[in-house]
């Protein structure tokens, strides 16, 4: 059933975020053919340089509206098809509260990493020289080289160690949107201020906790871990990525369990 929710999720979000796309990359091209191979400045002879100045701006707009849009539609899916008029749809269908949040969540992590990626064809696009890029891809092999000398075979590891927390963190900015949702919906009166409240105290105790748990480990035994780390540079990065990806499953479990007890225990659709 997931597997359906999820089709349903990507036919109704595409309809607006691929044209998005779509633009993003033809406006990129436009700005290429400005900008030239040269990369020295945009070509300002053609009718006073109004095109590509026009060109560049709405590439700029483009760019914004493909995260401001991704974002909205993160919210807006969430909202309105579990806690809006479709609710009680949703809640009518033989799917459990897991799967319909799961099935907002999966779709919203991957609309993120898609807008990450398409903004970054579309500068590699617009900035694109021959050369210039030559040299980079000519750069990669000596500093994977020396990444391989400083952490030996681990070096993998030590990537997915940093791409799961990754995944990780952008699992819990959304269920922190999630929750922060579903506690200003139990606001008849105030929903969104409730939400932005709930968004903004939720990050304050993320913060608290963090700071006071620093604050509780012994001087003495920061020093000694400073010591053993001095020695050991790839011991201190895989704990940077363990730890990373340890305190953001934990505050994504918590901020998940919190939005799925709300949604299954003080559910009140109007």
């Amino acid at each position: 059933m997931l597997g359906k929710l999820l089709k349903y999720e990507f036919k109704a979000t595409s309809r607006i975020l691929l044209p998005l796309y779509g633009a993003l990359l033809i406006f990129a091209f436009i700005v290429k053919i400005f900008i030239g191979t040269k990369l020295d400045g945009v070509n300002m002879d053609f009718l006073g340089g109004i095109p590509a100045v026009v060109s560049i701006f709405t590439y700029g707009a483009t760019m914004a509206a493909v995260f401001i849009v991704t974002i909205f539609i993160i919210i807006q899916r969430f909202y309105k098809n579990l806690l809006g008029d479709e609710g009680y749809l949703m809640n009518t269908l033989p799917v459990s509260t897991t799967s319909n949040i799961s099935s907002k969540l999966i779709s919203a992590i991957i609309w993120s990493l898609v807008s990450i990626f398409v903004a970054i064809l579309s500068i590699i696009i617009m900035m694109y020289n021959r050369e210039a890029f030559s040299n980079f891809f000519s750069i990669i092999p000596e500093a994977f080289s020396k990444a391989y000398s400083e952490f030996g075979g681990s070096l993998i590891l030590v990537g997915i160690e940093f791409l799961v927390a990754g995944l990780l963190q952008l699992a819990l900015n959304i269920t922190l949107i999630y929750t922060s949702i579903s506690i200003g919906h139990l606001l008849p009166k105030m929903k969104i201020l409730g939400s932005f409240g709930a968004f903004i105290v939720l990050n304050i105790i993320m913060n608290t906790i963090f700071s006071s748990i620093m604050l509780l480990i012994p001087n003495s035994f920061s020093e000694y871990m400073s010591l053993v780390f001095q020695s050991n540079m790839t011991a201190l990065v895989h704990l940077i990525g363990l730890g990373a990806a340890f305190i953001n499953a934990l505050w994504f479990t918590i901020f998940f369990l919190i939005t799925r007890y709300i949604l299954k225990n003080k559910l009140n659709l109007e």
